[in-house]
This record gives C-alpha cells, structure tokens and sequence, in this order.
C-alpha cells in the first residue's frame, strides 16, 4: 500500500466515524493510515455529547457540536480554518455533498494552502430528486455552481458523470469511484444458492418505504401479476413514512394474502437466500447498493434505470432493466420469470458472477481512495 504525503479534511455528516468500535470508525483509522494527517469534521449537535475532538494516531475527529444547523456550519468552517492555518503544508478539504459541505468545505479550501474536493453519492441532480422541494431546489441551484468550480469532484457512477458534463463540467475534473460494498456476506449466499422452479415464485423489496422508491408501481405491477399468475408472492422489506400508505393500496387492489409486510432487519442476506427475484421500482438512486447486494445473492433483478443498474443489470442476462415510471414494461419483465422459471436460474448465475466481478477487496478500494485525493493535488 503507497503512503501519501497529503493531509486530508474531511467535512460531512458521518457520526457512526465518532464512535469507537464501529465500522465507520475503524474505516477512517485506516484510511488516516495513509496520510500525515486525516481529519474528520462531523456535523453535530450540542445535545447529542460527542467529544469536541479525538484523536487516535494521525486520525483526528472533530465534532461541531452546536446548538442549531447555521452554528454547525459555522463551527466547522472555525475547525476547518484552525487546521490549515497551523500548518505550512498542503491540505486537501474533501466534502461530502455539493451543498451545505461544499459550503463549508470551499471556505476553508480557500487560500494557497488547500486544495478543494467533492463528492456526490447520488443523482443529486436528477429533476426527480428535487422538484417536491423549494428548499432542495435552491441547494440544487448551489450546487450546480459548486460542481463547475470545483477542482476535483468524486463520484460513484458513469450515470452521475454523464449528468456533470451535461452541466458543462469538465470530465477532466470527474473522477468515479463506487461506494465500497461489503459483499462477503451476500456472495456466500449467493455461492450456496440451490437454484429449484418451486410451487410458487417471491419477488422481494429491500429498502425504505418513501416516495423516491415508487413502490406504488412496483405494487400495482404485481397485482397485475398475481391476477395472471396465481403462484407469485411480493415481500415488502424495510419502513419509511409510507408503510401505511402502501398497506391500504395492497388492501384496495385486493392482494393482502399474496404481499408481506416485514420490518427491517440488518440481516438483508438471510431475506434475500429465500426469495428468487429482486425488484426495484425506484425514480431515482444515488448509487442503489441493494441492486449490487442482490447480485452478489444470485438474484436477478427486475429494476427501473437507475443508480448503479448500468453497472450491475445487464439487460436480458441477469435482469431486466425498465425505463422509469413504466407500469406496463415493469408488469412484463415479472412476468418473464413466470413464464419461464428456469431463468431465475441462469440469471440468478449471472448475478453472482456479475458480483463477484465488481467485488473490490477493502485494501484495493482505500488505495483507489488515496491515489483520487492525491491525483487532485499533483
């Protein structure tokens, strides 16, 4: 593993990096490892007690800990500041979204000593993901002229640096790098799978109940199925603002005994190994990590085009891939794998050769991490 020189600050909302044992914690002890100096500023309330700083070798966590969001934004542009005004040495300031981060982060960068970076985890301007919003589409404002007056900007998809360029980024500035996936468990499923055209055939949903996922359409289309089909099931996975919502229309469409309500649980895998195909009917996604998940279970995968579908669903191999808010294409592709049983198998197969493909061990991912900061500042 090559060591960089660079020191690093980071500014964002990560709180689980501020506990001690969790995983998010022990990630940026390793990523400090290489680098003179990794901190961690971490939005924060007053109230909620985290220690103002930690530091754990050449890791250093702060947190703003503030009464309202204006003084945390406030307080880690002070924190930020004292950090590369003590030093004589080049910083890069990375921020974790184009918006109040950026904000944040392109104040502290600014001077001859810094060197500012953003990141996008999602399709952040993607019209669907605004549009329900003033207050998002005045941040989206924003952050269309962060992103074309940034010097360095990361991103987790093809699909997020196509939608830069449309805004007139320069691709050279553009660098994709996906989230890190902790796959281990999922492809163990997926390894062990026994691929049997059963008595019936389960769909399943993993993730939030919220708009953004569209699960009305993923709904309706099944109903048209379970009308067609008598030996399918739905399984609805997760919570959000919805659940209600979703159960009453699950109630009106008369498809109560064919759809299960289950309340999430961090062991998606064990749900995933008893159920033949994923679906996902979202209008838009970041990065959509389940779809890699699902994969890596050795599921195919019936999905809307997005987040990271065009890495992960190959049309008409693994999955089927549907254009977004089409009812109709969506009805089709379920019924595919109840027309013909077998291709959960050879896709499902697919999938998890697909994963295993795109499965990055953590030592490669940190030092694809390293060689994107330190690229910024050569």
């Amino acid at each position: 593993m090559n060591k960089s020189s660079l020191r690093i600050i980071a500014i964002g909302y990560a709180k689980r990096a501020l506990e001690q044992g969790t995983r998010e914690h022990e990630r940026m002890k390793n990523y400090a490892s290489f680098f003179d100096e990794y901190h961690v500023i971490v939005f924060t309330r007053k109230s909620e007690g985290f220690p103002d700083k930690q530091q754990v070798g050449n890791l250093y966590l702060h947190a703003t800990n503030a009464h309202t969001r204006v003084g945390m934004l406030w307080r880690a542009y002070l924190i930020g500041r004292e950090i590369v005004n003590s030093r004589t040495k080049q910083y890069l300031v990375t921020s974790q979204d184009p918006f109040e981060a950026a904000l944040v982060g392109r104040a502290v960068a600014k001077g001859n000593r810094a060197t500012d970076h953003v990141q996008i985890h999602g399709d952040v301007f993607n019209p669907r993901s605004y549009q329900h919003s003033l207050l998002q589409r005045l941040r989206v404002i924003y952050g269309r002229y962060v992103v074309r007056h940034s010097s360095c900007i990361r991103v987790v998809s093809e699909r997020i640096k196509h939608s830069l360029i449309l805004l007139g980024v320069p691709a050279s500035t553009i660098t994709v790098l996906p989230i890190y996936a902790e796959l281990e468990q999922f492809l163990k499923i997926g390894a062990k799978r026994t691929h049997v055209i059963a008595d019936s055939l389960d769909f399943l949903y993993v993730g939030r109940f919220s708009p953004e996922k569209n699960l009305p359409l993923l709904i309706r289309s099944f109903a048209t199925v379970a009308q067609n089909y008598g030996h399918t099931r739905l399984t609805l996975l997760g919570s959000g603002p919805q659940r209600a919502e979703l159960v009453a229309l699950v109630a009106k469409l008369g498809i109560a005994a064919r759809v299960t309500f289950l309340p999430w649980t961090d062991n998606v895998s064990a749900a995933m190994a008893t159920h033949d195909v994923f679906c996902l009917s979202s209008d838009h996604e970041g990065w959509g990590m389940v779809l890699l998940e699902a994969a890596a279970a050795g599921m195919p995968i019936v999905t809307t085009d997005v987040g990271c579908a065009d890495v992960c669903v190959r049309d008409g191999e693994n999955g089927q891939v549907v254009l977004v808010g089409d009812q109709a294409g969506y009805v089709t592709a379920m019924e595919r794998y109840c027309v013909d049983p077998s291709l959960v198998a050879t896709q499902g197969v697919e999938s998890h050769q697909i994963a295993q493909c795109l499965a990055l061990p953590e030592v490669v991912y940190q030092q694809k991490i390293v060689d994107a900061f330190t690229s910024c500042v050569l």
